[in-house]
C-alpha cells in the first residue's frame, strides 16, 4: 500500500513539474527540468512483483526494528541470550512467528553457531521463516512437529493474544513449550498488555518453567512507550513431558 501511495505522490509531482515547463513553453524548457522530468518519470516506473516485494521487507524490518519493542529485543535481550548457552555453538533454537520483519533475526540467532528453526501457522508466513528449517504448524502441536527436549532456547513473541488467545489454548501452548524445551532451557515471551492477561499471574507456566533473568537483566522486561512485556524463563526439571 505504501508503494502505491509512493507512486501516486510522484505521478502528482511529474504533473506539476511538466505543467510549469509547458506554462514556459514560450521561453523553451531549460535542460535541468527535462533531466528532473525523465528522472521522475523513471522513478514512478511501475516496479516488478519480485523487487516490490522486497522493497516493503527491506522497509518494514527497518521500521519494525526502530519500534521500542524490537529495539529491547535487538539491542538488549538477543546480546543477554548470547551470554547463556541459548545461542551457543550447536545449541538449537526455535522462533515461532514469522513476518517479513524476523527474516534478520535467524542470522542473529545464528551467529555463534547457533541451529535456527521457525515456524508459524500461516502458510503464507513460509517464506519468512528460516531457508531449510521452517514448519508450517500450530505452537499447541509442538509435541507432534519435534522431538521431546530438542530445544535449547524458545523465542515466542507476539503469539499470546495475536491467535493464542484464550487461557485453555494459553495453557496448552506452555506445556507445548515445556515439551521441546531442554531442562534448564530458556523461554522467552513477548505479549501485549491490552491484548492478553499476564500469563505469569495467570501461573500459566509455572508447572514447566521458573521466572528467570537473563544476564544483566531482569525476568521481566516492560518496554517503554508500548504495551509490549518480554518475559524469561528457565526450563524446570520437574513437570510434565510427552
Amino acid at each position: 500500500m505504501w508503494l502505491d501511495v509512493t507512486e501516486t505522490a510522484r505521478g502528482l509531482l511529474i504533473s506539476l513539474v511538466e505543467q510549469e515547463c509547458a506554462d514556459r513553453k514560450g521561453d523553451g524548457m531549460s535542460n535541468s527540468r527535462r533531466l528532473l522530468v525523465a528522472t521522475l518519470k523513471f522513478a514512478a516506473r511501475p516496479l516488478p512483483a519480485g523487487m516490490r516485494n522486497w522493497a516493503r521487507q527491506i522497509v518494514e524490518t527497518r521500521m519494525m526494528s526502530r519500534f521500542p519493542d524490537r529495539a529491547i529485543l535487538l539491542q538488549a535481550l538477543f546480546p543477554a541470550l548470547r551470554q547463556t548457552s541459548a545461542l551457543s555453538k550447536n545449541a538449537k533454537v526455535l522462533w515461532i512467528g514469522c513476518r517479513p520483519y524476523t527474516v534478520l533475526y535467524y542470522s542473529l540467532i545464528e551467529q555463534d553457531g547457533a541451529e535456527s528453526w521457525s515456524i508459524d501457522i500461516d502458510p503464507d508466513m513460509q517464506p519468512f521463516g528460516r531457508p531449510g528449517r521452517h514448519i508450517t504448524g500450530d505452537m499447541l502441536e509442538l509435541h507432534h512437529l519435534f522431538p521431546t527436549t530438542y530445544f535449547d532456547a524458545v523465542l515466542c513473541n507476539g503469539v499470546l493474544g495475536y491467535g493464542v488467545d484464550t487461557p485453555t489454548d494459553q495453557l496448552k501452548a506452555f506445556e507445548a513449550l515445556a515439551t521441546v524445551t531442554k531442562p534448564d532451557g530458556w523461554l522467552l515471551v513477548g505479549w501485549d498488555t491490552d491484548q492478553t492477561a499476564d500469563p505469569l499471574k495467570s501461573g500459566l507456566a509455572e508447572r514447566w518453567f521458573q521466572h528467570a533473568p537473563l544476564p544483566g537483566l531482569a525476568a521481566r522486561s516492560v518496554v517503554d512507550g508500548c504495551t509490549h512485556v518480554y518475559d524469561t524463563y528457565r526450563r524446570l526439571h520437574e513437570g510434565l513431558t510427552r
